[in-house]
């Protein structure tokens, strides 16, 4: 009877997630990260899915404490990849938003295409989100598109935000005392549902300080609306011909990438972009940026919305 029971919880205990790690280098030579995570069987039966986050954060936001939404799609039957780019966990450092566009997702696009041909489908996290959003246009062979707070119309930025960007960006110094820690929450964890030592973690292991140059950057698309790419276009021109199938994903406490700033893709894009907008209401949490994918409600209403899009 015991080793009747043993088996039974071997095949019933959920299949293990393969996770493995390699370098990209791009065409000007700077090194990305790409972080693949396969499920039994190497999730052939669906397109990949292609994990992209804001500026200051990494492979972090999707993977944690043995959880987040990387190992739960991967666990859905999803090959996963998550990619750091410039300025992102374990890449080079950054010194501009352009060359998100120009060169690091060129060169993700292939490195991932090497392993996978074919349309990818994407989840864009911010205004990194918002560079991979205009991206579908011409470097990103995309089928569908989860936008999680992807500003597209940004506003100008709140006496809070600005003076993060004008020291900088750099999120080690609101680690290091009570106010910064304070001025965090405000910004990118604002009424989360999520125990304050997680967001100290977080903090200290998967966020990481922009350059200046790109704070500056970020600074400037807040307060004209729009960011120049080195192309000639610009993200909104961009935005116009985008025309993936999308659901913009938003949290109501977003202090850094208001929702108001991201629901008019809905009227500037040509292709069908559906809305959900959580509430405190509705889903017991606001959520905000960093919240949307690592509060403790997340996984129960946060990640199943994506798997479900995504189908």
């Amino acid at each position: 009877m015991i080793s009747v029971a043993l088996a039974l919880l071997v095949l019933s205990a959920p299949a293990e997630v393969r996770v493995s790690h390699r370098k990209v280098t791009t065409l000007d030579g700077a090194a990305l990260a790409l972080h693949r995570y396969l499920p039994p069987g190497g999730g052939l039966g669906a397109p990949p899915v292609l994990l992209i986050s804001d500026a200051g954060f990494g492979r972090g936001l999707f993977d944690f404490a043995g959880g987040g939404l990387a190992r739960f799609l991967a666990a859905k039957g999803r090959a996963v990849y998550v990619a750091e780019l410039r300025g992102q966990g374990t890449a080079d450092a950054g010194h501009s938003l352009r060359t998100v566009v120009a060169l690091d997702l060129p060169a993700i696009a292939q490195a991932i295409a090497a392993e996978r041909p074919g349309e990818i489908d994407l989840v864009a996290h911010g205004y990194v989100g918002t560079l991979a959003l205009a991206a579908t246009t011409r470097e990103l062979h995309v089928r569908r598109v989860i936008a999680l707070n992807t500003p597209v119309q940004p506003e100008a930025p709140t006496l809070l935000a600005a003076w993060f960007l004008s020291g900088g960006g750099r999120f080690s110094s609101l680690a290091s005392s009570p106010e910064g820690f304070g001025a965090f929450e405000q910004l990118f964890s604002m009424g989360a549902r999520v125990d304050r030592r997680v967001t100290a973690g977080f903090m200290a292991n998967a966020s990481r300080d922009l350059s200046r140059p790109v704070a500056a950057e970020l600074s400037s698309w807040m307060a004209l609306g729009d960011l120049p790419l080195d192309d000639g276009t610009s993200v909104r021109s961009r935005l116009r011909q985008y025309d993936r199938p999308t659901l913009v994903l938003l949290g109501l406490a977003d202090g850094w990438a208001p929702a108001e700033s991201c629901t008019p893709l809905r009227e500037l894009a040509r292709g069908k972009v559906t809305l959900h907008l959580f509430s405190r209401t509705l889903e017991g949490d606001d959520f905000a940026h960093v919240s949307l994918l690592t509060g403790e409600r997340a996984p129960r209403f946060v990640f199943p919305e994506i798997e479900r899009f995504l189908q």
